[in-house]
Parts: structure tokens; C-alpha cells; sequence
């Protein structure tokens, strides 16, 4: 897991911004064990709710009592990067994880309707059928309601254009709405995917059910 912090933020009263000192935040083994306590007050109320019914040894009523107890006197670790120096290195270390995909076009040696190979740790290779190469990969699409980034404390807050006011600096320029798919693919090949072909009659847009994003099942051997 990943997160970038704001060096400061809005005091109390929302009338001035509080910075940190240059190379302090906030101490990293309290960090540890706020992570700690978070993450097991999480896993509490997943218990409590029945979400662990399906494993056997948590039967035992006071089992999952011990596994909390152990855990809770581990260190938990929790390991900070110096800032960054400028919006642009926040750019570049963001962009090497929103933007991966499953694998690199420069990774793949040979695809035909019969085979995918493609190039694994070093010089070795590994060949697979099309549908099998597919299902791995489908396995890298986040799930649905999944996001790459969350924005979090000031960063999700209305409280945001207020800091860069405190700051002095100008006001976030409005996002210019993006076009859709559709709209795209009309632009570049100037036809209207949203229409009959034949009759040109507005189509309708039927919601896919969700099984239809599950992965195909392996091939059998």
C-alpha cells in the first residue's frame, strides 16, 4: 500500500495553513501502531459480522480472541520515504503504478491464434493459449469499485480549496469533462457506434451482469 501525504495542513480554526517541519511528519513506530490498531479493529468488526463463518478454526469461540491477542503484540512496521521535491517526481512515482498493466507489448515474442509467448524473469520464455493467457491477465483488472488512488484527509475535502487560498495559491482550474468511448471512436473513425447501422435507430444500452466480467475458465488439459 501506498500513500502521499500533505506536508501540513488546515489548523482548527481553518484560517491558516500549519506547515511541518522540513524533514519531520509524524513518527513512524506511532504510525506502526496506528496501522496495528486499525487493522485489527477492521478484522473485529468483520468477525463480529460473520464474515470469517466459512473457516474452521474459528469455530472455537475464543479462538479468534487468541489471534487478535498474539497480533497485537507484534511490531508493526511502517516505512517512509523522504518528501519528494516537486510535483513532477510525484508524477513520475504515481504514474509507474496507475499506469501498469499486466504485462509490457515489449514482453511479448509471438501471438497467433494458437499460442502467446511471451518473455518471463530474464531470457526465459513461456508459451500459452490465447484464452489461458487471457485469463491470467484479466486477473490484474481491478474489480469493480476498486480505484488505483484513493484521495484521502485533505486531498477529499471541500477544505482543500480553502488551504490553497491560505496558501496563496490560485484556484484549481475545473475539470473539462472527458468524452465518452463512444464519442472517441466517432471523432476517429466518424462512426456512430450508438446507432442502428442499418436504420440508424438510437440503440439500447443494456447493463452487462456481472458474471460477464469474470475470467474464462481454464482449458482443460
Amino acid at each position: 500500500m501506498h500513500a502521499i501525504v500533505t506536508a501540513g495542513g488546515l489548523a482548527l480554526d481553518g484560517q491558516r495553513f500549519c506547515r511541518v517541519r522540513r524533514k519531520y511528519l509524524f513518527p513512524v513506530k506511532v504510525m506502526g501502531k496506528l496501522l496495528r490498531g486499525k487493522v485489527l479493529h477492521i478484522l473485529s468488526e468483520a468477525h463480529a459480522a460473520g464474515l470469517f463463518a466459512h473457516v474452521d478454526t474459528f469455530h472455537d469461540p475464543a479462538a479468534f480472541g487468541r489471534l487478535i491477542a498474539q497480533v497485537a503484540k507484534l511490531s508493526w512496521n511502517v516505512y517512509a520515504k523522504p518528501p519528494f521535491e516537486g510535483s513532477h517526481h510525484v508524477v513520475a512515482y504515481l504514474g509507474r503504478y496507475t499506469h501498469r498493466v499486466g504485462i509490457a507489448n515489449s514482453r511479448l515474442i509471438d501471438v497467433t491464434d494458437e499460442r502467446v509467448v511471451f518473455r518471463t524473469r530474464g531470457d526465459d520464455t513461456e508459451t500459452l493459449h490465447p484464452v489461458e493467457f487471457l485469463r491470467r491477465f484479466v486477473q490484474h483488472v481491478l474489480p469493480e469499485g476498486f480505484h488505483k488512488i484513493r484521495h484521502i484527509g485533505l486531498y477529499a475535502s471541500p477544505k482543500l480549496a480553502v488551504a490553497r487560498e491560505r496558501l496563496g495559491m490560485a484556484p484549481a482550474r475545473p475539470r473539462q469533462p472527458r468524452p465518452s468511448p463512444e464519442q472517441k471512436l466517432f471523432e476517429l473513425t466518424g462512426r456512430d457506434v450508438r446507432l442502428c447501422p442499418v436504420c440508424l435507430t438510437p440503440l439500447l444500452k443494456l447493463p452487462l451482469p456481472r458474471s460477464a466480467r469474470d475470467p474464462p475458465l481454464p482449458i482443460a488439459a
